[in-house]
């Protein structure tokens, strides 16, 4: 009886060893295959959109629509009012777009990474390219293409009041955004191998993520009952990251950023850790 109530001490005092032994090995097989992990990403990003008319434009052109849509939201049918003084409707937009470009990297990573291994399970027996590099090959994608919005939104931010040092910032919410969307793709993805019914769930959750996120919204709107929701919500603090990193604006203090750090790499060693337990698994799949 008193080994039985010892079993879930004992599992909870190997897991750090076996996840610090996972993550070891993981990030060592990530060093020796980098040249070609870069070099599947390049292919990856520029075959992306190579059968379209428009190619690597629908990056760009996705962000704008989207970014059109939140602002006819939140500007004309149920405009909002914000605390800063002097804030007009370009300030707005530059506001909603600060937040919108976290929520497309990590929409894109998500979405295009849920399914990767179920997509490429004839891979599993692959030597030349880790399966376990599969999903990081869709964030570095999917963050390369976050690029093109960057681009895009300091175009937009370069003549305004709201250009300044802050900008030097941005590499910080960038690696935030990076880490996080690797720690649940390899987790999501793993799961899809067995479970292929999650890649619908996840759909609806960035769905979700996308309207009760504060993207087009400050804090101090929030009803104090909903709060701990949004403190609650991952993609708030890459938000008030990237915000602060592009206009300058954030409504939580620097620390955050580090805590949030610290959690993100956490999530990154647990799900890179996760996603080789089940690798022996997803032979049984093919």
């Amino acid at each position: 009886m008193r080994i039985a109530l010892l079993q879930p001490w004992l599992w909870a005092h190997k897991l750090p060893r076996a996840v610090g032994a996972e993550t070891i090995q993981l990030v060592a097989r990530l060093w020796r295959a980098r040249h070609t992990l870069i070099a599947v990403s390049r292919v990856d990003f520029r075959k992306k959109y190579s059968g379209s008319t428009l190619g690597l434009l629908w990056y760009p052109l996705y962000a704008a629509l989207l970014l059109g849509m939140y602002c006819f939201i939140y500007m004309v049918i149920f405009p909002v009012r914000f605390s800063s003084a002097g804030f007009g409707g370009y300030d707005k937009v530059l506001f909603i777009f600060s937040g919108l470009v976290p929520y497309l990297g990590f929409s894109e990573a998500v979405s295009s990474g849920a399914g990767s291994i179920k997509g490429n399970i004839v891979l599993v027996k692959n030597t030349v390219f880790p399966i376990e590099l599969i999903p990081v090959k869709h964030v570095l994608v999917s963050i390369a293409g976050l690029s093109i919005s960057l681009a895009l939104v300091l175009l937009m931010i370069a003549p305004t009041r709201h250009f300044g040092w802050h900008l030097l910032y941005l590499p910080v919410p960038v690696v935030l955004l990076t880490l996080f969307s690797l720690a649940t793709v390899w987790i999501l993805s793993a799961v899809a191998v067995l479970i292929p019914d999650i890649n619908y769930v996840v759909n609806l959750v960035l769905l979700f993520f996308l309207f009760v996120s504060p993207i087009g919204y400050e804090w101090s709107q929030v009803p104090p009952g909903a709060l701990a929701f949004v403190y609650g919500n991952p993609m708030t603090y890459l938000i008030d990251s990237f915000r602060y990193a592009l206009i300058g604006m954030r409504e939580l203090p620097l620390w955050s950023d580090l805590a949030f750090l610290g959690t993100a790499v956490a999530g990154a060693a647990l799900g890179g850790s996760f996603f080789r337990r089940l690798m022996p698994l997803f032979s049984d799949h093919e």
